[in-house]
């Protein structure tokens, strides 16, 4: 390997790349000297089509690159990953402060029109090479105080991806618009958004005009670049390469995202009703979270204050939507929408137990790719929202035996340079089990064509109301007391226990039908804020400003129960986002060159009678709503005792049920964890309509369910 040190191209063995090249880090501050730094840094500002905050000229995006020396000194073409990462520049991290701060404030009104202003292109007046603009670089200009995140230091993921320049390939960061550095809003699922980053993608294949400094005279190339981009991230990072791979932008060759969101109205609502955590429902709350420009000591009052008026009137626009889906306002983040211009190919990743970003978007992001007839793989772990390699936490994972890394390695080492190995004969779906975590199964296909029918045995009618108090519930008990039998507010079905294994993979559907029992319409249920939530955020579900009835929720629970307690991964915390891991051994992921080993790690079990295996929720003023997010932009007005059939279809998860254990369905009302708005209703369901078609990866028996 020390010989191997000395080359100066990238080597690639067992079809993936090798650590031959030397690496010096870029947080040493004063003590980085670029004169002899074997990666290369700098940074630039690549010019939009844009002109969204109204100065005369389009908008700039910063990103930050890192190339082996070697690529930029001539010796080879480097491809490129390329994280797209609006938290990277630094995070306003007083989010629900702020909201509480502007709940009341008046702000002068913004018009949406002015953010298509039309601007001629600047005209560079000179060149500067990628060496020349690296030994004129300032560290701080990528590596410097967050303001708004306890002075924490940004560019956090600056080292997340170092595993990846020893062994040759570039690797590029950018915030967008909005960011510090950047021009522009950051305008949550939007095309501008999209093309912030698309324009990076474009510049590294040499299509697009890129400027040494925010002066924008000066222009600079990836003269280093061969012009093939992989784009990879998590959660908001993992969202955008989705989102610019449906733009069909030339030199984007893959994409591996993690946890990614495919479409943003149902990564917060589900069928009308809402999904996520209750003070995050507003995308202004998260426009503002990642808008680090704010920060920007150069801004003046006016530039601070049209940030805010936009940020303002885009909370305005979401709250005449309610709960329910708008083209108008949803369209641009429902990117599946365009996926007959997607290209290139994915590896796509999601933990199965991922409360944050909801497994449907990972499959619907599949259903994309296999409709657009490229190449995709899928892998599924039982984890939570995390990557399975945490640079920052200094632990990575094995998927099926190999390091993380050395998965993502093999596939862009195929894309990006051409290698021929086993990528493409990965199966179409590898799955880390639920009953041992070092057992993965390989399926030709995530989509099923065998299915498993559970059908109510109950007669008559069942009544669930939203009174938390007489179900004894809160966030912390809810998912104890709904699974052990059936409340006031919910109802527990349950099959007999499974003679033989099942695995179920897809997602379930559930039919029933269901009236509004009780009720005060008129008074929008009696809507209470239990969770201290801003009154901005409060309002979404005011039929005042949408001018309908809105979010009266029913939510669904696909359970795994047992007589007896049993060993699973699971969330421990209230938000059900955190799945705690062991560390299996310290130093036990080597990383490769002269970079430090991670440990390596699993993850820890509990012990319960009972895991939900995956969640729904819907609106019952939705019943047209189904599986596509855009078919829950029709609601209605509910009438006492009037029922509607509804299909509520349950997020996506495989799952293996073990003999002796049961299926449970529990239908409630408000889930305490998930509720904004918590209001007095009943509804009734009749108890014979219950049905639940489960895809299973083959043949099983249909199974009768009974009220526990």
């Amino acid at each position: 390997m020390e010989e191997k040190k000395l080359c100066n191209v990238p080597v690639f063995e067992n079809g993936m790349a090798q650590p031959v090249f030397p690496f010096t880090d870029g947080k040493s501050g004063e003590a980085y000297d670029a004169s002899t730094s074997d990666i290369v840094r700098y940074c630039v500002y690549i010019e939009s089509d844009y002109d969204m905050d109204g100065d005369g000229k389009r908008d700039l995006v910063k990103a930050m690159i890192q190339v082996p020396r070697s690529a930029v000194e001539g010796n080879y073409k480097a491809a490129t990953l390329y994280e797209a990462s609006p938290y990277c520049t630094g995070i306003n991290v007083d989010g629900y402060e702020h909201m509480k701060e502007v709940q009341d404030k008046e702000y002068r009104k913004f018009d949406f029109a002015d953010l298509d202003h039309k601007v001629d292109p600047r005209v560079p007046s000179g060149v500067i090479s990628p060496m020349e603009l690296a030994l004129k670089a300032d560290p701080k200009d990528w590596y410097y105080e967050d303001k708004g995140n306890n002075n924490n230091m940004v560019y956090k993921n600056l080292d997340h991806y170092n595993y990846y320049l020893i062994r040759g390939f570039a690797v590029v960061l950018s915030a967008g618009f909005g960011a510090l550095g950047s021009d522009g809003f950051n305008f949550v699922g939007s095309d501008y958004e999209r093309d912030a980053f698309k324009c990076i993608v474009e510049w590294l294949h040499g299509d697009r005009v890129a400027y040494a400094d925010r002066t924008g005279t000066i222009e600079t190339k990836a003269e280093w670049s061969n012009g093939k981009v992989a784009m990879t991230g998590i959660s908001y990072a993992g969202t955008m390469p989705y989102a610019v791979a449906t733009t069909g932008v030339k030199g984007l060759e893959t994409i591996i995202p993690v946890a990614g969101i495919s479409d943003w109205y149902s990564q917060q609502n589900q069928q009308g009703a809402q999904r996520y955590w209750p003070k995050e429902v507003l995308n202004s709350f998260l426009a503002y979270y990642c808008s680090s420009r704010y920060n920007d000591e150069t801004l003046t009052d006016k530039e601070k204050d049209d940030i805010a008026a936009f940020h303002h009137e885009l909370s305005l626009k979401q709250l005449k939507c309610g709960f329910d889906y708008d083209s108008e306002f949803w369209g641009s983040g429902n990117y599946r929408l365009k996926a007959d211009q997607i290209k290139c190919s994915a590896l796509i990743v999601q933990g199965l137990n991922d409360e944050n970003v909801s497994t449907k978007q990972f499959e619907m992001m599949y259903r994309s790719f296999k409709k657009a007839g490229t190449t995709v793989r899928t892998i599924v772990h039982q984890g939570p929202h995390v990557t399975l390699t945490m640079p920052s936490k200094n632990y990575g994972m094995l998927v099926n035996g190999e390091l993380y890394d050395d998965v993502v390695n093999k596939w862009i080492s195929h894309y990006l340079y051409g290698v021929e190995n086993d990528v493409e004969a990965m199966p179409e779906v590898l799955a880390q089990t639920n009953y041992d975590q070092h057992r993965w199964e390989k399926e030709d296909a995530w989509l099923m064509d065998t299915s498993m029918n559970l059908t109510s045995t109950k007669s008559g009618e069942t009544v669930i109301d939203t009174d938390w108090e007489a179900a004894n519930v809160s966030a912390p008990t809810f998912d104890d007391v709904m699974t052990e039998k059936s409340t006031n507010m919910s109802m527990c079905f349950v099959t007999e226990p499974f003679e033989e294994e099942v695995t179920i993979q897809g997602t379930s559907h559930l039919e029933m039908k269901a009236a509004l029992k009780e009720g005060d319409a008129s008074c929008d249920f009696h809507p209470e804020n239990r969770n201290d939530v801003d009154t901005l955020t409060m309002k979404l579900g005011d039929s005042k400003i949408s001018g309908k009835m809105d979010d009266v929720e029913v939510a669904v629970l696909l359970c795994d129960v047992c007589d007896e307690e049993f060993d699973s991964i699971q969330a421990t915390d209230p938000e059900r986002n955190v799945v705690p891991v062991d560390i299996v051994k310290e130093g036990g992921i080597n990383l490769g060159g002269d970079l430090p080993a991670f440990d390596l790690a699993e993850f820890k079990t509990v012990h319960k009678k009972y895991r939900v295996i995956a969640r729904a929720f819907a609106d019952l003023c939705n019943p047209e709503a189904g599986y596509e997010p855009e078919t829950a932009q029709n609601s209605i007005e509910l009438k006492k005792d009037e029922y509607h059939n509804y299909n509520i279809y349950i997020n996506a998860t495989r799952y293996t049920v073990q003999p002796g254990h049961r299926l449970a369905v529990v239908i409630t009302t408000e889930d305490p964890v998930n509720c904004m708005i918590h209001k007095t209703y009943s509804v009734a369901i009749d108890n014979a309509s219950v049905k639940v078609e489960v895809p299973v990866t083959k043949a099983s028996k249909d199974r009768e369910l009974v009220v526990r």
